[in-house]
């Protein structure tokens, strides 16, 4: 999570407002728009500005709305048989075109003089420089608070009780866009906004846009009950804004958290996060209370922390980049092929494989941006030493993710990236599983027709794992199939696994295509693969994978030739 810092307009607000108390000579000066800011000013000690905070929220704010102007209150009861208030107030709109946006109101003592015609228009000349200071902290499309300012608010308010924290994401908005179009997409979640923010507006509550379809609230001094009854209420409101007029509406899940009183919020908003997760899991268009004891949302909470996890290694530069062997087996086939790989480097230096980063970067959108690192830097490290690289045939491939294949621009940066680098044309291919490849086929066409462009091919990776793998050669343009380690480890026991690899073999044959065994361990099962045909061979028999950089090295400075014994020659 973001540290908090003040933003340009909360730093306006607090001088509009210490301005304010001195030109009207009053004690207190509060600011309540509605589910975005509180603020009050005190220029000395006396009441609680909690107090003078719930006054101008419950009392003075629906007094607008109900239709009242700027006025002053120079004696109020706050109920009919109440005592007369100790403060004389002076108030205005924060919008005159729209009384219920927010209200501004100045205290002084009752023992103090009454406020004046000329303090009230004091106060009203201020209105405009503090509506652009607040409307500074405010995302205009929704009405909600940006994020810098939801920090920053919420570190002001008084935590003395238990309050609660709602996140919520709107359902299946990728199908929205793909059917209605992104501008009505976009349209919707502005809907989705003002409506979240118009429920609030009664409550001592902040509310901001996280950024896409995802929102959160905090509703101070509120219990789960009571939260888990707005965000019902919230997903209710949202179920009637309709797609279109002939399509039903969307709908949203959440996720709510009690917050204990004086502690931080980022804790819960990863709780929060996660029960929506597990809402979505389990039907969509629901409230889920975040629960210790809920062994789903246990789960799903690991992930949300190695999610956090490998996006702080992405920002701290901590992976590193591999290069494992791919080993001719075949006569005539060329040598000096790797596989790039990613690996986390903890911080006692030792590295870690990305696997257990996977799945939670999946869940939560890293997948791509995991990707464009390890493209920009596997790029910076082939670039300087292109020449002799290509001088000696070598070639290297990036396996790559789902993620980005669904992403057009990711060719598109791709290609600016080889381009920008000036790489020859051959020295970097891609892998993409084939189950990922099959899971958009199109997408998949599109991103081989583009790197073909530029001199890059494609090679299908786990090949045999996907329920049309024959379609899939027939559909795609690839120049390389890598085949299941799973069918490579038992080759030597499993009839089946030698069949499927002959016929593997046979087709790829039929079609112009190069094979490789994954998965390689010892010098049986090479032989084994050898026999059946199999161009190439991966595994720890000829070399488990080395930093990227010391390959490099040891190829522009004359490397040992491997053979298929898995030794030196």
């Amino acid at each position: 999570m973001r540290p908090t810092f003040p933003s340009q307009g909360s730093r306006a607000t607090e001088s509009l407002l210490t301005e304010l108390a001195r030109d009207l000579d009053c004690s207190h000066v509060a600011v309540n728009v509605a589910a975005i800011a509180e603020r009050v000013h005190a220029r000395g000690p006396g009441e609680s500005t909690a107090v003078l905070a719930a006054i101008t929220r419950e009392v003075l704010g629906p007094l607008l709305r109900d239709g009242a102007g700027a006025r002053l209150l120079n004696r109020i009861r706050l109920q009919p048989d109440a005592p007369v208030l100790g403060f004389r107030i002076a108030i205005a709109p924060l919008d005159r075109t729209e009384p219920g946006a927010g209200v501004v109101a100045a205290f002084r003592p009752l023992d103090h003089a009454p406020f004046t015609i000329e303090d009230l228009a004091r106060l009203t000349g201020a209105i405009p420089r503090l509506a652009r200071a607040v409307a500074a902290r405010v995302e205009p499309e929704t009405g909600l608070l940006r994020w810098s300012a939801f920090e920053d608010e919420i570190s002001r308010r008084d935590r003395s009780r238990v309050s609660s924290l709602i996140y919520g994401n709107l359902d299946r908005m990728h199908l929205v866009n793909e059917v209605a179009g992104f501008e009505r997409g976009d349209r919707l979640i502005r809907r989705a906004g003002r409506a979240w923010r118009a429920q609030l507006a009664s409550l001592d509550a902040l509310g901001t846009h996280l950024s896409g379809d995802r929102f959160v609230a905090v509703l101070f001094d509120h219990t789960l009950n009571h939260a888990r009854t707005w965000a019902e209420r919230m997903r209710e409101t949202i179920a009637g804004i309709a797609v279109g007029e002939r399509q039903r509406g969307i709908s949203a899940s959440f996720g709510v958290v009690a917050m204990p009183p004086g502690q931080g919020y980022q804790h819960e908003l990863a709780a929060a996060e996660t029960a929506c997760r597990v809402a979505k899991e389990r039907g969509r268009n629901r409230v889920e209370i975040y629960e210790d004891g809920d062994n789903t949302i246990i789960r799903r909470h690991v992930a949300v922390r190695e999610s956090d996890a490998l996006a702080e290694t992405l920002d701290g530069d901590r992976l590193v980049l591999y290069a494992q062997p791919i080993l001719p087996l075949a006569p005539g086939t060329a040598p000096h092929h790797y596989e790039i790989l990613a690996r986390v480097q903890r911080d006692d230096g030792d590295t870690v494989s990305l696997g257990s980063f996977l799945e939670a970067a999946e869940r939560y959108q890293l997948l791509e941006r995991l990707d464009r690192w390890v493209v920009s830097r596997a790029v910076g490290m082939l670039a300087p030493i292109a020449a002799p690289l290509g001088a000696l045939g070598a070639n290297f491939a990036l396996n790559l993710t789902g993620q980005s294949l669904s992403q057009p621009e990711f060719a598109d940066f791709v290609r600016t990236e080889i381009k920008r680098h000036a790489l020859p044309r051959g020295l970097l291919d891609f892998e993409f599983t084939e189950i990922a490849a099959a899971r958009n086929v199109n997408a998949t066409r599109r991103f081989i027709e583009r790197m073909a462009e530029i001199g890059s091919r494609v090679a299908l990776d786990d090949f045999g794992t996907g329920v049309s793998s024959l379609v899939h050669l027939k559909d795609l343009d690839v120049f390389r199939i890598k085949i299941d380690g799973k069918f490579v480890r038992d080759v030597q026991q499993s009839s089946r696994s030698q069949a499927l690899i002959r016929a593997i073999v046979q087709i790829a044959g039929e079609l112009g295509l190069e094979t490789v065994a994954e998965f390689v361990e010892d010098a049986a099962i090479a032989e084994h693969v050898r026999r059946l045909g199999v161009h190439y061979a991966q595994g720890y028999f000829y070399g488990q994978a080395q930093l990227l950089g010391d390959t490099l090295a040891q190829l522009v400075g004359g490397p040992p030739t491997l053979t298929a014994a898995g030794g030196a020659g």
